[in-house]
């Protein structure tokens, strides 16, 4: 299992009901894109979300930036 910090102009505040299916997929980043992505987005989220493999399994930390 893998640790990985996600980026996303969506607050999804339900993320841990439907993980797989949330919407801050649809404008994720990852971190070596976070500077780009400021400059598109007034407001960001880090997700901090355990992976295994390539699918996420929970969330541990939203963070505002």
């Amino acid at each position: 299992m893998e640790t990985i910090k996600v980026y996303s102009p969506v607050e999804d505040r339900e993320i841990q009901k439907n993980l797989a299916d949330s919407p801050i997929w649809k404008t994720a980043y990852h971190k070596e894109e976070l500077e780009e992505a400021k400059t598109k987005h007034n407001q960001m989220f880090e997700y901090t979300i355990k992976f295994e493999d390539i699918k996420p399994i929970q969330v541990t930390k939203i963070k505002k930036m």
